[in-house]
């Protein structure tokens, strides 16, 4: 009777235990759970990262409002003066993101911007205390890379600090009969069509050994009046996101932060950091030199890169009045440049 007793305490304990199978049939089934679970997770945090995003371009359309009530324009998307022009310094500091951190909460780092830094910073632009103070609404929390580049190349200084992965829109080359400002620089044409343009002057005569030189034409800095936008706040894009790097056949062949500044640098001589002509389409694969893409048809110019971000398939924008939209990289590149334009009056029909 008793070895009857612990042989059915043996066979009891044997029962309660799971056999190999059964272990590997239960990891089989939470690898399949999770396999189902993770692109849910993933796209829970996209969207997560997209509301930011939209958030970030929101705060920046109710600046520019804001900015327009107290000014009675919008920003300009690069305010170089005619003395920087007729001096040839190199960078301008006055642009669209200088202009709006007043009204982005970045009174403290608009305050420490050294603007007129050939005589108050020994001529280098690039020693200023706001450099590399990261303003959380200038960068999209899709930009997984460094959001303050802390070192480059020498030569390429202009790539350092605190980044803006957003760039203003300077309108659309048409063909329609629009004034084209040419960039001596040879960095592409900006349309006089857009929310954030420029303008040509003359310069001061430039002097030679036998004195009164010729004039140059100076492309500098101008703020669009609301009165302008005769096609509509609400039909007019303000800005979007802009993450370009050199790309060759849907590849990206260059490192972080290509062809993105920092905010506190509005651009090179008559080459806007802060805005960009709607010339492809957002997420289009372009480089800026061929030779960087072996077969490549050509080479886009810096003030046309396109528009672009890290959000499966769209491209969120901010129009003049503070709404904000995704905008397909399937959009008809026409009706793309129709938005892009503000006196073009252009019916636009598209569901954004």
């Amino acid at each position: 009777m008793e070895a009857l007793h612990q042989k059915r305490i043996r066979r009891s304990r044997t029962l309660a235990g799971f056999t190999l199978v059964e272990l590997l049939v239960v990891i089989a089934i939470i690898g399949v759970l999770v396999a189902l679970l993770l692109p849910a997770v993933q796209a829970a945090r996209e969207a997560a990262r997209r509301a930011q995003c939209s958030n970030n371009l929101k705060q920046m359309g109710l600046a520019a409002q804001n900015y327009a009530a107290a000014k009675s324009t919008l920003p300009a998307g690069y305010d170089r003066t005619k003395e920087e022009a007729d001096k040839s310094i190199n960078f301008s500091k006055r642009g669209l993101w200088t202009s709006l951190l007043q009204y982005v909460e970045g009174q403290t780092a608009y305050n420490q911007i050294v603007f007129d830094y050939t005589a108050k910073a020994g001529g280098n632009p690039y020693l200023d205390p706001a450099k590399d103070t990261i303003i959380d609404s200038f960068i999209c929390p899709s930009w997984t890379d460094a959001k303050n580049t802390a070192s480059a190349p020498a030569g390429q200084e202009y790539q350092m600090g605190a980044l803006c992965t957003y760039s203003g829109i300077a309108g659309a080359i048409r063909n329609r009969g629009e004034t084209l400002f040419p960039s001596e620089q040879g960095f592409g044409d900006i349309p006089d069509n857009g929310a954030l343009t420029m303008q040509m002057v003359k310069g001061a005569a430039s002097s030679g050994p036998f004195g009164g030189g010729s004039a140059k034409n100076l492309l500098i800095g101008r703020a669009r009046t609301l009165k302008e936008i005769t096609d509509g706040q609400s039909n007019s894009l303000l800005a979007g996101e802009f993450v370009h790097r050199e790309c060759c056949f849907t590849n990206l062949i260059e490192e972080a932060p290509g062809n993105v500044r920092p905010w506190y640098l509005a651009g090179y001589k008559d080459g806007p950091y802060s805005m960009r002509v709607a010339e492809t389409s957002p997420n289009a694969c372009v480089v800026r030199d061929s030779n960087n893409c072996a077969g490549a048809s050509g080479s886009t110019k810096f003030n046309h890169l396109p528009m672009g971000s890290f959000h499966p398939g769209i491209t969120q924008f901010v129009f003049i009045d503070g709404s904000v939209h995704n905008v397909t990289d399937s959009i008809e590149l026409e009706v793309y440049k129709d938005l892009a334009t503000v006196n073009g009056d252009e019916t636009v029909s598209i569901a954004l």
